[in-house]
């Protein structure tokens, strides 16, 4: 048998990647396991995403920096800043 080279491009399309994204868990995961097998790096849009949800403390993190209020969920847990307690 001979070995064919394989063009790599193709799996930098975006039409792929939409693909890829919106088919079954069972298809991604075959298609991970071909690219594993082939010796191919995973694209970012084949990558595992984190199981289960995030933390309180990152959703957190990500409104405190999207509303730009410098009293943050985090200063507020440890009681610091604005939120330390008054004498």
């Amino acid at each position: 048998m001979n070995p064919q080279p394989i063009d790599l491009d193709r799996l930098r399309d975006p039409r792929v990647a939409a693909h890829v994204e919106q088919v079954d868990s069972r298809i991604r995961g075959g298609f991970r396991l071909a690219l594993d097998v082939l010796g191919i790096p995973l694209p970012d849009y084949a990558e595992r995403k984190p199981a289960g949800r995030p933390s309180i403390a990152k959703l957190m993190a990500a409104a405190d920096a999207d509303s730009g209020n410098p009293n943050t969920y985090r200063d507020e847990k440890l009681k610091i800043g604005a939120f330390s307690p008054r004498r």
